[in-house]
């Protein structure tokens, strides 16, 4: 019973702390769409990968297109997609003078798909700020005016957004919130602005502003040719360089639909969670672990509890506060980037499909077998620390 008491006082300790990280992060986190609107200044090229997109590009590029910031261009890379994403942007394009699309020349060896994608993209642009954005993402007229507006007050080198993740199934409920919900409740951003410890960088891909000069002295995309998360990559490369980013919250600006079910939404994350660590196997085994236990080992002992079979008081308190925690940062993370209120049910669940997923993700990636839109993806050396 020992055990049981100290691992409960722990974990009840430990999400403590995570909702002090959580309340800080709901006033750092800034709503972008509170700052008043940019006049056209310098100029933003929109980029967009685009491969087997033809259920999103539509809307993509049409909500880009129609920006009220005026000084733009907007660029989409069609990547040698087998559906008929090409079609529907040569449509777009007979209508409008801002668009333009180019074809993706042949994956080079050592490259990820998007990663070099976004590198042609960045050889295209003529804009001074660079906006990287996904193809299943849908704007609102006034998006950019508010990032540039950021940008500029902030003097930033990098603006990134969190933004509004539609989940229309239940597989998509029990997979993408996860990644939102751990933003806001464990990396404490008013630490991570004022240190250069790159572990605290924290960027979301599908809203990726850069200043095109800081960009390019950091090696922009080619220098995260091969690495799996290349929004935490170029994040930390931006860190390690000394430059200004932030984190803005852009959840009543920008949605975005990630994947159509369970089946896309697990495929998704399995390429991306064994990076997410660098490739360090006890590192990564262990924070999925940890997950898995602070999410159900306090409910569990709350259940044992609550009939009888657990009679420590310790034990009782201690796992009722635990489970009254995880409430609060669910309920936080969803009024907060407009997730949908049955997380707040959910969530254990959600943590425990998550970390399924993060084992797996280190399984694929010993034997070489992820992959993600018809591509083998590179396999990276891995370490145990």
């Amino acid at each position: 019973m020992g055990f049981l008491q100290s691992q409960s006082i722990s974990i009840s300790v430990f999400l403590g702390i995570m909702l002090v990280i959580t309340l800080s992060n709901l006033f750092v986190i800034k709503r972008m769409s509170r700052l008043k609107k940019a006049i056209p200044g310098p100029m933003v090229s929109i980029l967009i990968p685009a491969r087997n997109e033809e259920k999103n590009i539509f809307a993509c590029v049409t909500s880009l297109l129609n920006q009220d910031y005026s000084n733009i261009e907007v660029i989409v890379l069609e990547d040698c997609s087998s559906d008929r994403t090409m079609e529907i942007l040569q449509s777009l394009a007979k209508n409008s003078d801002n668009l333009r699309i180019i074809k993706g020349k042949a994956l080079p060896k050592g490259w990820l798909g998007k990663h070099w994608a976004c590198n042609q993209l960045s050889m295209e642009a003529k804009g001074e700020i660079l906006f990287f954005t996904d193809a299943d993402t849908v704007h609102s007229p006034s998006t950019v005016s508010f990032a540039v507006k950021a940008m500029q007050i902030e003097d930033l080198d990098l603006l990134s957004a969190v933004v509004k993740e539609r989940t229309d199934t239940l597989g998509e409920l029990l997979t993408v919130p996860f990644m939102v919900h751990s933003i806001l409740s464990i990396f404490p951003l008013a630490l991570a602005y004022r240190t250069k410890f790159q572990a605290l960088s924290v960027t979301c891909g599908q809203f990726m502003m850069f200043r095109k000069k800081s960009y390019c002295s950091i090696g922009g995309h080619e220098s995260v040719r091969d690495h799996g998360v290349d929004d935490l990559s170029l994040g930390k490369l931006i860190k390690k360089a000394g430059m200004k980013w932030r984190l803005y919250n852009a959840s009543d600006l920008v949605e975005c639909k990630m994947y159509e079910s369970f089946k896309d939404a697990c495929v998704g994350f399995l390429k991306n969670y064994f990076a997410l660590f660098e490739y360090r196997l006890i590192p990564a085994i262990f924070v999925w672990t940890w997950i898995l236990t602070i999410n159900l080992f306090p409910l569990v002992m709350l259940i044992l509890f609550i009939s009888g079979a657990v009679t420590s008081p310790t034990i009782g308190i201690s796992s009722t506060v635990s489970v009254l925690f995880s409430i609060i940062f669910w309920f936080l993370a969803s009024a907060k980037f407009g997730l949908s209120p049955l997380v707040v049910v959910l969530y254990p669940l959600i943590a425990t499909i998550s970390s399924i997923i993060g084992y797996l993700s280190i399984i694929f990636h010993f034997f070489g077998c992820t992959k993600w839109k018809g591509r083998a993806l590179v396999k990276k050396k891995s370490r145990f620390i």
